[in-house]
């Protein structure tokens, strides 16, 4: 095994890892324009930021379109495609600006200081772009935040999201004046403009609250009147509540939740009619949870995007609601389409061994092209990378169980190597076929295969990209048949010669926190446990997380209605007698689930004994978002591994 000084792969360079977060196809297809995150970290910053870049299609190389110390995003092509709208924090809030796409300064068409626009749109004719935004706060209520008179009545008041529409202006010397569209207690979420450039379709529930979304709705609204009433079409329950407009105006795509509504999710797309009459389903996707991409250029097919397996998959789906046809079937997992009118997608494709990068695909043929690939930062690390590598296994119960192996880079067959467990989030989360050396997982793959450690990811029931059944075949059983799963995927690297069963570790986050909780409850076999945001108290997580609905549903009832079920699946209630040293990590604002369930797991483990540590990150929710925290979280999680289970001390007490 190579010495720990002679390690290159370290998170603090990883973390300059050029992340594509969104992609848009101009309207004619010949050019892509980009986000790319990177991060900023100076003495008083320590940020995210993503900066926009534009690419054409035929070969040529990418062009920077912006640049400093602020985020830039949202990128939207104008329906000529001579212009480029995008969101930037330049003015210090998340504005409106525009830029011409042969180049030239943007000018700025909103400018709202006190709260930030969320997403935008185009007109079909080009002159109006309709708006996201919270309000703004009121002068009231401004002035009672002054004075320190605002108590908030909880569960009440909310910032509710609405619709704007502002008048398309070149270079304006006096900023055209925005309209609020919609108004009231709702929340938009999406929106999609009909061909006659009057009338928006939005999807909205009834608060921000991610806990309603079983109540989003679908409805329409007049952008020409004032004080239009929207006329809803239907309630659609969906998570993403994306809707598309047909090319000829007549219908609005949208995924829609099967009834009964689960927090699991099996759903597909529907289409809706603009002038009433009856919804027609789509065929379903094999996941049964599709996500919408867009219309066909000739209105008879609808596009979109699920998980299979560790891959990922685009569908056309006939408007006749025949069955589906897939538009890819290769390994390359895909992420974030977007398409043009004409039909195209963009996406970002990456593999194992394959940075993420700009691809584009015509649907008719399938056929996809590499269109930009951003370049690695100039210290990215002169390693190789590890072998990774699809297996599966045989669950105890017959069931086949897939999972990603990540081998050390000094592998050599017939030798056993210590393991790392990492369980992802969810429970409806999955592995996937992403770049082993990007920063996004929790565990940071590389680094831990150069100490010489194997990692295994493994998608026990209850994943998605395995439909419906094999997603909800942890209903009420969490730490059940999950847990079998993941410990016959150790086994089974155990008896093939590649597992140490001496030397075991696990980590997970959020619900991979949770298993990795229960793990340590229920056995000794692991040396040392990194346990991220992990649910610990189910009751107590019912209680105070900012989704109470999500428990009773996996579980069948509320608590006080059948308790046993919270006992019996909760790690906390398992704790007496944990021996695995444990390092606990939770952001100090975590509302999914509160740090509160760290610290029970924490002061059970001190109270016991128990090698044990703590590490709050503060201004955090539920995932870390801040660069220097990040890193911070990774490198702790390598170390803690690094000492319990190879007996070397890390950097950290």
């Amino acid at each position: 095994m190579a010495e720990k000084t002679a390690c290159q792969w370290k998170i603090e360079k990883q973390i300059y890892y050029p992340l594509i977060t969104e992609v848009m196809p101009s309207p004619d297809g010949r050019r892509v324009v980009y986000a790319v995150r990177e991060p900023l970290m100076t003495d008083d910053k320590s940020e995210f930021l993503t900066h926009l870049y534009l690419a054409p299609t035929d070969g040529g190389d990418p062009v920077q379109l912006t640049f400093g110390e602020y985020s830039n995003r949202g990128a939207q092509w104008s329906p000529d495609g001579r212009y480029i709208a995008f969101l930037s924090t330049r003015s210090g809030k998340a504005n409106i600006y525009v830029m011409r796409a042969d180049g030239g300064e943007a000018w700025t068409l909103t400018r709202y200081e006190k709260t930030d626009v969320a997403a935008l749109k185009w007109s079909p004719d080009g002159k109006q772009i309709a708006f996201t935004m919270v309000e703004p706060p009121s002068e009231e209520k401004e002035k009672a935040q002054k004075a320190k008179n605002d108590p908030k009545l909880w569960d009440e008041d909310f910032d509710f999201q609405h619709l704007y529409v502002v008048p398309f202006v070149e270079g304006p010397r006096t900023l055209p004046e925005a309209r609020q569209i919609t108004h009231g207690r709702m929340h938009v979420i999406d929106f999609d403009w009909l061909p006659d450039g009057r009338t928006l379709a939005f999807t909205h529930r009834p608060t921000p609250m991610a806990e309603d979304w079983p109540e989003t709705r679908l409805s329409l609204i007049a952008t020409d009147e004032d004080d239009a009433t929207p006329r809803e079409l239907a309630v659609i329950a969906d998570l993403q509540a994306k809707p598309a407009v047909s090319p000829d105006g007549q219908w609005i795509a949208c995924a829609t939740s099967d009834r009964p509504i689960r927090w699991a999710f099996a759903g597909r797309i529907v289409l809706y009619p603009v002038n009433g009459g009856e919804p027609r389903p789509l065929a379903y996707t094999p996941d049964g949870q599709s996500s919408l991409i867009g219309w066909s250029e000739d209105g008879k097919e609808v596009y979109a995007w699920e998980y299979s397996g560790v891959s990922s998959q685009i569908w056309a789906l006939p408007v006749t609601g025949e069955p589906g046809r897939a538009v890819t079937d290769n390994e390359r997992l895909k992420t974030l389409p977007g398409i043009n009118r004409r039909g195209q997608i963009a996406f970002v494709g990456q593999d194992f061994h394959e940075p993420n990068a700009v691809h584009l695909l015509d649907p008719a043929t399938g056929k996809a092209q590499c269109v930009a690939r951003p370049a690695m930062p100039e210290d990215w690390p002169d390693a190789p990378l590890p072998k990774a590598e699809v297996i599966r296994w045989k669950a105890p119960d017959g069931l086949e169980i897939e999972g990603i192996l990540i081998y050390p880079l000094d592998y050599e067959p017939g030798r056993r190597y210590p393991l790392i467990l990492e369980i992802h989030g969810g429970p409806a989360g999955v592995f996937s076929r992403g770049f082993v050396a990007s920063p996004e997982r929790y565990a940071n793959a590389v680094a831990l295969a150069e100490r010489g450690f194997v990692v295994l990811r493994p998608n026990p029931r209850g994943s998605s990209g395995y439909g419906k059944e094999f997603r909800f075949a942890n209903h009420a059983d969490w730490g059940g048949g999950d847990y079998a799963d993941l410990m016959a995927g150790v086994d089974y690297l155990i008896e093939q010669g590649i597992a140490d069963p001496d030397r075991l570790g696990v980590l997970g986050w959020s619900y991979g926190g949770y298993m990795t909780s229960w793990i340590i409850s229920h056995t000794d076999r692991f040396k040392a446990a990194c346990v991220g945001a992990g649910v610990t108290n189910l009751i107590a997580m019912n209680g105070t997380s900012d989704i109470p609905s999500f428990l009773p549903d996996y579980f069948d009832y509320e608590f006080w209605d059948n308790l046993q079920p919270y006992l019996d699946h909760s790690p906390i209630f398992h704790a007496k007698g944990v021996s695995t040293p444990t390092l606990i990590q939770h952001g100090e604002e975590d509302e999914r689930v509160p740090l509160g369930q760290g610290r029970e797991l924490y002061n059970a483990l001190k109270r016991q004994g128990v090698p044990v540590k703590m590490v709050i990150y503060p201004r955090q929710k539920h995932s870390i978002e801040e660069p220097r925290l990040a890193i911070d979280v990774r490198q702790r999680a390598v170390e803690w591994l690094e000492r319990w289970i190879l007996g070397q001390d890390g950097e950290h007490d």
